[in-house]
């Protein structure tokens, strides 16, 4: 089965566009889905962090988790994967640390994704020379089509 990753950052919402792309890609390939989102290295700690199975359970987001951010990234997982399992496509999470551009290839490559699907920050031109563009570099360096949805992030000048 073919299998699309879907990367998404803790740090913004979920773009509706970027779950709406992913999900016509996984009908359209009938691949199973990897929602996946890249946290800062922390204590020299890199590499995955957390398997995620389910999407997220309503209960515990009506009485709030607390918002540091592993838990924070673990929740927009979890409601990331909520449109593929109510439409019956096989999807799970995944939380990796390190470079997310670095990861979200490796991921890709270790899964023989068929495609990966993300969007990109509208960085200001000196935060893209100072912090670098992850989209770009993904584009570059994946061995899967890349699809960067360009209206999704938001504004980082």
């Amino acid at each position: 089965m073919n299998t699309v990753v879907m990367a998404i950052d803790h740090h913004n919402n979920l773009s509706a566009t970027i779950g709406q792309l992913t999900l016509q890609e996984a009908l359209l390939r009938n691949a199973s889905v990897v929602v996946l989102c890249c946290l800062p290295t922390e204590g020299g700690v890199e590499g995955e962090v957390m398997n995620i199975e389910c999407a997220i359970d309503q209960v515990a987001e009506q009485y709030g988790q607390p918002k540091d951010p592993l838990n924070c990234a673990e929740n927009a997982v979890r409601a990331a994967l909520v449109p593929f399992q109510q439409s019956g496509i096989p999807a799970r999470g995944l939380l990796c640390r390190g470079e997310p551009a670095a990861v979200i290839v490796e991921q890709a490559n270790k899964l023989s994704a068929s495609m990966i699907i993300m969007g990109r920050r509208h960085l200001s031109p000196f935060n893209r020379l100072f912090k670098g563009s992850v989209s770009a570099e993904v584009l570059e360096t994946a061995s899967c089509p890349v699809l960067i949805d360009l209206r999704a992030g938001l504004s980082d000048s």
